[in-house]
């Protein structure tokens, strides 16, 4: 049976179980059948042993109904039934005590005389073959006679090789079927550890929930302890980074905040009156390091909120493209653009404020990339069973070459206009993988760009590990 090793070189569990439990039964049924055959073969042995014997006392009574021993009279018929034992040749004699032969073979070979009654038996060779022999002492008045009857042994051969024909495949059957056994077993036994390997194997890096005991086998629950109490501790950081970004968009926030004022201030005191430019210039700078301080905190929080992926609720597509109706309209009324909405009822499990904030990036990339007096339109709802929000605009669009790198961080397509920072696809691309959703990006009908968020599971709980191609 072949044993594959894994990537390693190394057995695995299955295995090493399949080793360990089938090198005993191999060698335990292999120690059986030699067992088996040997006392078989000592039984069929010790029946051809009788009629070896049966021959002897055949001859015994033939002489103790003579009248004279000395001269025994065995007619031809007598003789032919005695050897009349295919395919075995039988040879025979009958001796006197000076060993003077008195019916029989002359030509067997000399044998050490039996001192008692019974009959002794040997193996010898004769005439180049390898027989069985019989010897027996009769007491008579008259004195001992030896009767000597061997037989070649063609016939125990055989029968021994029946033997082992019959014990070695019924053996052959029973070890195939131990083999079968032993490795569905084996198989059926690990398959909670294989469910649990397919647990862990669908979770994404960040899905740091505890792994549930119960339906695992007890002789795996220390080490799934041990990789709870891990989770714990990889949970506990997660939330210390968080805090973290909290705190630190808290501190970044508070003195961006007062240098805008403090422009504010100054401008409003004249101080740039000669040089307007050089404000206007320090304004898009202002403005362009707190935009990227807010991606950048959205980036971060979206990568780090794989682990509250339990707590996903019921949202409403259509009540989130109304809430970011009054946010981007001011926006949109600055370059002129037509912002439309086209709003269908449709509901899917997750964050609330991550949705907002991917459809926020949508709006915001398409406002920023839409020359003036363009249009968007931003629609939800849904098609073919399928939840749905997308943004279309009349913008430049995106090439071919570009569709992939864009979700890539801090990537701006060479030659692109405005101040963006690259993160804004990026940070819609790992909101929709954490609820289960892909990112399309197509051709408008205007010649722009249509960013379509699909939503693949509905008021399903996403699968912690979905394809994270987008």
């Amino acid at each position: 049976m072949h044993l594959p090793t894994n990537r390693t070189g190394h057995w695995g569990l299955r295995q090493r179980l399949l080793v360990a439990l089938l090198i005993p039964l191999i060698l335990i049924l292999i120690a059986s059948s030699m067992f088996d055959y040997r006392l078989a073969k000592q039984t069929a042995n010790a029946a051809h042993d009788q009629g070896l014997a049966d021959s002897i006392f055949d001859l015994e009574s033939h002489i103790r109904k003579q009248r004279n021993p000395a001269f025994l009279d065995l007619t031809e018929e007598t003789e032919a039934m005695l050897r009349s034992n295919a395919p075995d040749m039988l040879y025979f004699s009958i001796r006197n005590a000076d060993g003077e032969v008195l019916a029989g073979d002359s030509n067997l070979p000399g044998f050490a005389m039996p001192t008692d009654d019974e009959v002794a038996f040997s193996d010898g060779v004769h005439l180049g073959k390898a027989v069985r022999i019989a010897v027996h002492r009769l007491k008579l008045p008259a004195g001992d006679i030896y009767i000597v009857v061997m037989e070649t042994t063609e016939k125990r051969i055989l029968s021994s090789q029946r033997i082992l024909t019959a014990m070695v495949l019924p053996n052959l059957a029973v070890i195939f079927a131990t083999l079968l056994a032993v490795f569905f077993g084996v198989r059926q036994g690990l398959l909670p550890l294989r469910a649990v390997e397919l647990e862990i194997a669908a979770r994404s890096v960040n899905d740091l929930r505890e792994i549930e005991l119960a339906g695992t086998p007890s002789e795996i629950h220390p080490m799934l302890r041990r990789l709870n109490e891990l989770f714990a501790l990889l949970r506990e950081s997660v939330e210390i980074q968080q805090r973290f970004i909290a705190d630190a968009a808290h501190q970044l926030r508070t003195p961006l905040a007062g240098l805008q004022m403090q422009l504010d201030l100054a401008a409003g005191e004249g101080a740039f009156n000669n040089n307007s430019e050089r404000l206007g210039h320090i304004e898009e700078a202002t403005a362009r390091i707190g935009h990227l301080l807010a991606q950048l905190l959205a980036y971060a929080r979206a990568e780090t909120s794989n682990a509250i992926a339990a707590s996903f609720e019921a949202v409403a597509l259509d009540q989130l493209v109304e809430k970011s109706a009054s946010t981007f309209l001011d926006a949109a009324l600055v370059k002129d653009i037509d912002l439309g909405f086209e709003i269908a009822p449709a509901t899917v499990r997750g964050l609330s404020w991550m949705l907002q904030e991917a459809l926020g990036n949508l709006i915001d990339n398409a406002i920023r990339y839409t020359p003036h007096g363009g249009i968007i339109t931003v629609r939800c709802g849904e098609a073919d069973g399928q939840a749905f929000v997308e943004v279309e605009d009349s913008g430049p669009g995106i090439s071919e070459e570009h569709l992939k790198q864009v979700f890539e961080r801090f990537y701006r397509i060479p030659g692109s206009p405005g101040n963006g920072c690259g993160l804004g696809l990026p940070i819609v691309s790992e909101i929709a993988q954490l609820h289960g959703a892909t990112v399309e990006l197509t051709s408008s009908k205007t010649g722009g760009l249509l960013a379509r968020i699909r939503f693949l599971h509905g008021l399903e709980s996403p699968s912690p590990a979905q394809n994270r191609q987008v």
